[in-house]
């Protein structure tokens, strides 16, 4: 490592120190948007359930109705939908999504996957891959538009009613804690009936076909919202705790540049001091000579 100059360690100095502002502000800022949009999360998870509740409920009469959305069909494309961030400084959380979506193309490999990505930077790594991009949606910005969300939505929905893809997967990171995160793998499309139905008396009105496609959409649309919803959650707890971590780091070089300055301070005041000394030693003997060689 090259000897630094004392110059040269203040301004180091100076710059950790400015950078240890802007990731301390930026977490900050992570702080109050992860507090915004848990919030918005915790809120629409009711809503969510409820719906499932409901669906539980019309599936008790599944005998009585067909609906695309419930058919079993040939799978020979998919339709990948992977939920990014539009910017960066969150960690690992894009890599992260990126690399599960890796793993699902690798395992797919033998069958038409389009993919459908929300969020700039997954967009910004497969465009250079040769995978299929049916849709992208780089707008969002990590807001929860509903309307925005539905129309993407509606996007899918008609990517698959079409039979442009016969079976479409969610890849997102699911918000566990504001310190821990994970990006999941789930199926979106078609909708499959989980657990055991237990017949309730329910009374329908209108006809079951009404309600089903007047239900169904809002279903899939309220499910892709709350995705995306907890992946905008999940990407503002890894920019937390990213900024959190670099304005550790960047406190620690701070404190490991002033120790190399005091030393090197130490250094330089040690030096003139013996500087000062042998100079005063040398005039010293310099002066005992002279008075030597006058005497004899």
């Amino acid at each position: 490592m090259p000897v630094l100059t004392l110059r040269e360690i203040r301004k180091r100095i100076r710059g950790a120190q400015k950078t240890k502002q802007i990731t301390r502000t930026m977490q900050m800022v992570a702080a109050s948007r992860l507090k915004k949009s848990e919030e918005k999360f915790r809120q629409a998870k009711p809503f969510a359930q409820k719906m499932e509740m409901i669906l539980s409920h019309l599936q008790q009469f599944s005998e009585e109705f067909t609906h695309p959305f419930f058919e079993a069909r040939e799978v020979k494309s998919i339709g990948l939908v992977v939920v990014t961030s539009d910017r960066g400084l969150c960690g690992a959380y894009n890599g992260n999504v990126i690399a599960r979506a890796e793993e699902f193309l690798a395992e797919h490999k033998t069958q038409n996957v389009k993919l459908m990505l929300i969020g700039k930077k997954g967009y910004d790594y497969f465009k250079k891959r040769d995978w299929p991009i049916h849709l992208k949606a780089l707008d969002i910005a990590g807001k929860g538009d509903f309307q925005r969300i539905s129309q993407i939505t509606q996007e899918i929905i008609q990517a698959y009613l079409s039979r442009e893809v016969d079976a479409v997967y969610l890849i997102f990171t699911s918000y566990i804690s504001a310190l821990s995160v994970k990006p999941i793998c789930v199926k979106f499309l078609n909708l499959q009936q989980e657990g055991e139905v237990k017949p309730i008396q329910t009374i329908l009105e209108p006809s079951l076909p009404e309600i089903l496609d007047q239900f169904l959409p809002q279903f899939v649309t309220s499910k892709m919202y709350i995705s995306l919803m907890e992946a905008f959650t999940a990407e503002n707890s890894a920019r937390m705790v990213a900024m959190k971590n670099a304005t550790e780091n960047a406190g620690s070089l701070i404190d490991e540049l002033e120790l190399l300055y005091n030393k090197a301070r130490q250094a330089a005041i040690t030096q003139e001091l013996s500087e000062i000394v042998g100079g005063a030693a040398c005039r010293l003997i310099r002066s005992d000579t002279a008075i030597v060689i006058a005497r004899g």
